[in-house]
């Protein structure tokens, strides 16, 4: 899937929606415990697919099994997007652990230890 210009509304439409879902309709504990974020979703020029960037809100969440847990939700997820959008296709979901924002606390964090160590 190559990354997409076009459709934002409908982008934003269905990260709004899948972030609600996530948050008040999951039932999996495995989700619930890590606080998960829809951070970003990109759509294939034919809006039948979907990659949805999620970062989990809990540091020590199993990263594998909460992807897992979304994995085995995806219909799910997929069924209550076509309830709640009106969209000519529901796409198919894929879901991607963004680690963006732990990377960058971990750069800031290393680049702080370097400046305590210049420090006379």
């Amino acid at each position: 899937m190559t990354p997409d210009r076009g459709h934002p509304k409908q982008r934003e439409e269905i990260k709004r929606e899948l972030s609600a879902i996530i948050e008040f309709e999951t039932r999996d504990p495995e989700l619930k415990e890590a606080f998960p974020t829809v951070m970003d979703v990109k759509l294939s020029p034919d809006a039948r697919y979907a990659k949805v960037f999620v970062a989990l809100g809990a540091p020590e969440a199993d990263k594998e099994a909460v992807m897992a847990a979304f994995h085995r939700h995806r219909g799910f997820f997929r069924s209550e997007l076509a309830r709640r959008l009106s969209l000519r296709y529901t796409p198919e979901l894929t879901f991607v652990l963004d680690e963006t924002v732990e990377r960058s606390l971990r750069l800031e964090r290393l680049l702080e230890e370097e400046r305590r160590e210049e420090r006379p």
